[in-house]
């Protein structure tokens, strides 16, 4: 069935578009919390808003797909609200579906706009919904799943309502049109028409007004975030983007709206009646200039960014009153001024707009400390932190030239008291750097949490598809980390739960023949520890079986007998991050094609990151992966080699210890010794990087050797150096084209004497120092 609109109804259209998808966003991990808390009514009421907006806005555009699915959806969240329908799995199943088909409807309105911005008003916009076949099954099942424990009477009430709605959907367009704005509709009510009575008392106005004012600091809330987090942030790089002014523009209506409908239901003596009163104030006059920025096409420049932010942060302040219902006293004369000479300042008096704002004289503060914190932050670019914390870097490398020119004036020149007083500037520049390091850090931190969401949805799909039954445990999750990681162990991290869920946890039938608890536990958690992030993926699965890979291994042709069983338990544990290595019995859905593991450990060795495997059989498997706090500035040990300076990461680094000579073995030209009685290989830094390939070592060598005793989580191996140098700070630069690819090294620095030195890949040396170990 195809929706046909006029040119005019463009705006109109992408408006709706918006505003759904704001509201079909949430949704989805909203139900999968309900599943969990089928008690939480302050749940079942967030989620019946939002698809009631949806339902509203689709009637007033005539979208009958929509509206239709939007409501029977409604109807089936009304009769868990009114415990008439217990919440089971195959009810979030079915509603999840239906979610997605409406997601799909809005979606495929969406791509269909992209094409029609050159459209003029004389033209038609001809709308076809993708998946439209589908709509009659996904309400079938939701009917059906609600009839289930219903009796005839409250079946046949089903249908009745559904016919009823429709028809007045269908006759009452423009009544519709301003439920969409929040006012309760009769679906909401039930069968039965209220009584006036009722209507009119204090309790009933109470718990309308408290509805309404939860609704309005969600939507507003999520507008704000997108005009901080996305719109200001475009404008601030492209001042002539009128398509994102354009969605400034909404997003500020919307709040203004919202604060007309709260405003209805408040009494004049509510704390927040003038709090909403000056949202709307300030979210017109700024709602004014936006129209002449855009009517006009007028260039947003770098003031009216700035005095974005500024409404963004006083709407914040406001929306933030609203929702613990005080009072705050926020100024808002000076705020309106800046809003209504922005023009003036700018574009010059002729662009000047109407100013008949008026607002509301503000009662002076109880709390005046309380008070002067409320604004007290301001919103940057990510690229502007990047920048930010690159200067940083080289200010921590640029400190350590003032260690090496007090040497220099010490040794060579023979100036101790001038040496004396440059290392002390040198302690002095050391300690801002380190206060402007930590400070900036901080700002770049965000919580694992964004990753972590997305897992409940994961292991339920999995659940769901195996039939097994799953509890996923999420700890830490305000553990905080360095933005540039957390973007990138996101895709691991879907990989080894995936692999937890599919592989580890076993079937119903055989934890129960192990006389294990039928619901698997996998837990996620996240924690700090020595300035890393650990993230921890535990189940209580079937174990790894260490023989069985060793023999899967040898099998396929990965390792020949004869290393296989020199290995030890935990090398043959770390086998399943081969390429192409697979335990599964079979491929499904989920995995067994041997893809993915490989891909986790190279994803997250390229952060600098290690992954350990722990496993018992019939216990369950614990994956640990050891992440960073940054990227951008490291601790390393400068080492030297036929006279090559190298650094290696200090993360990396177990102990550093002389060796002697005669305590370094030889067997089938490997090298080896016993380290507190722990068998560890040996290996020379020269040999590894083929600068000396001299084999037979021990006639050249001294008594003792220098050597720096490095692990990747599993393994460890003693690096033979020349001579150790020191422990310092370094940035680290990556290395482009081709000198990315070389084995064994991750990067470049400079040192304080403007040397550049090679940053050594501690994961790839262990790997090329004796891949038989």
């Amino acid at each position: 069935m195809g929706y046909t609109f006029a040119g005019d109804d463009l705006e109109l259209l992408k408006s709706f578009i918006e505003e759904a998808t704001e509201y079909i966003e949430g949704l989805e991990k909203e139900l999968l919390k309900l599943e969990s808390n089928d008690e939480n009514s302050e749940l079942v009421n967030d989620i019946f808003r939002r698809v009631h907006s949806i339902k509203g806005l689709s009637s007033f555009l005539s979208f009958v797909c929509i509206t239709k699915l939007s409501h029977h959806i409604e109807f089936a969240l009304d009769s868990i609200r009114k415990k008439k329908t217990a919440v089971r799995s195959e009810l979030i199943d079915c509603l999840l579906e239906s979610i997605d088909l409406l997601g799909s409807f809005i979606y495929s309105i969406n791509e269909q706009l992209k094409d029609t911005d050159s459209m003029n008003g004389h033209n038609e916009i001809e709308i076809i919904l993708a998946n439209e076949d589908k709509l009659e099954n996904v309400i079938n099942n939701i009917q059906n799943i609600l009839d289930k424990k219903d009796d005839d009477s409250s079946h046949t009430s089903f249908n009745q309502h559904i016919s009823m709605a429709e028809d007045s959907e269908t006759n009452n367009k423009q009544e519709q049109s301003g439920q969409q704005g929040g006012e309760t509709s009769s679906e909401e009510s039930g069968d039965n028409q209220p009584d006036v009575d009722i209507l009119n008392s204090e309790e009933f106005k109470k718990k309308l007004a408290s509805g309404f004012k939860e609704q309005f600091v969600v939507e507003a809330t999520e507008h704000i975030e997108r005009i901080e987090g996305d719109l200001l942030v475009k404008l601030d790089k492209s001042g002539d983007d009128y398509d994102t002014i354009n969605d400034l523009f909404r997003c500020i209506h919307s709040i203004k709206g919202g604060t007309g409908i709260i405003n209805s239901t408040l009494q004049s003596t509510s704390p927040i009646s003038p709090v909403v009163k000056n949202v709307s104030i300030v979210t017109h006059s700024f709602e004014n200039i936006l129209a002449a920025f855009r009517d006009k096409k007028l260039v947003f420049n770098k003031h009216m960014v700035s005095l974005g932010y500024e409404v963004v942060d006083y709407l914040k302040a406001c929306v933030d009153a609203v929702n613990n219902n005080q009072y705050v006293d926020i100024p808002i004369q000076d705020l309106i001024g800046r809003i209504n000479r922005s023009l003036d300042i700018d574009q010059g008096p002729e662009n000047n707009v109407v100013r008949e704002n008026t607002y509301i004289e503000e009662v002076k503060p109880k709390d005046l400390g309380q008070k002067s914190t409320v604004l007290q932050s301001i919103r940057v670019g990510q690229d502007k932190l990047d920048k930010m914390m690159n200067t940083i870097a080289e200010l921590i490398t640029t400190k350590n030239s003032f260690m090496h020119v007090s040497k220099r004036l010490n040794i060579e020149y023979n100036i101790p008291e001038l040496a004396k007083e440059v290392k002390e500037i040198g302690f002095a520049i050391n300690r801002i750097s380190d206060e402007l390091q930590n400070t900036i850090m901080s700002v770049r931190m965000v919580e694992v949490r964004n990753v972590f969401q997305k897992m409940p949805r994961i292991i339920r799909d999995i659940s769901q598809s195996t039939g097994k039954k799953i509890n996923l445990i999420m700890e830490g999750e305000d553990t905080e980390i360095d933005k540039t990681i957390i973007e990138q162990i996101s895709d691991p991290l879907v990989h080894i739960i995936r692999n937890a869920a599919d592989h580890g946890i076993e079937d119903t039938e055989t934890r129960r023949i192990k006389g294990k608890s039928d619901i698997g536990t996998i837990n996620l958690r996240a924690y700090n520890r020595n300035k890393h992030v650990f993230i921890e993926v535990e189940d209580d699965g079937k174990g790894i079986d260490s023989t069985e890979l060793k023999q899967k291994a040898i099998d396929k042709g990965f390792i020949k007998s004869a290393e296989a069983e020199n290995m030890s338990r935990s090398q043959l544990l770390n086998l399943i991050f081969l390429p192409g290595f697979s335990t599964a019995k079979k491929v499904t859905e989920v995995s067994g094609r041997g893809v993915g593991m490989d891909i986790v450990k190279s994803n997250i060795s390229k952060i600098n990151g290690l992954i350990h495997i722990e496993s018992e059989v019939d216990k369950g498997t614990k994956m640990i992966i050891q992440l960073p706090l940054t990227l951008a500035v490291s601790r390393g040990l400068l080492v030297e080699v036929m006279k090559e300076n190298y650094i290696i990461p200090i993360e990396n680094i177990v102990e550093t210890v002389k060796i002697n000579i005669s305590n370094i073995h030889e067997y089938n030209k490997k090298y080896f010794t016993h380290l507190r009685g722990e068998v560890v290989g040996v290996e020379w830094l020269s040999r590894i990087f083929m600068l000396d390939n001299d084999c037979n070592r021990k006639g050249s060598l001294e008594d003792e050797v220098n050597s720096v005793v490095i692990s990747n989580g599993v393994e460890k191996v003693a690096v033979i150096v020349d001579k150790l140098k020191n422990e310092q700070e370094f940035v680290v630069k990556t290395l482009s084209d081709c000198l990315a690819s070389i084995p064994g090294i991750s990067g470049s620095t400079l040192l304080g004497n403007g040397q550049v030195v090679l940053i050594l890949n501690p994961t790839d040396i262990i790997r090329m120092a004796d891949k038989s170990i």
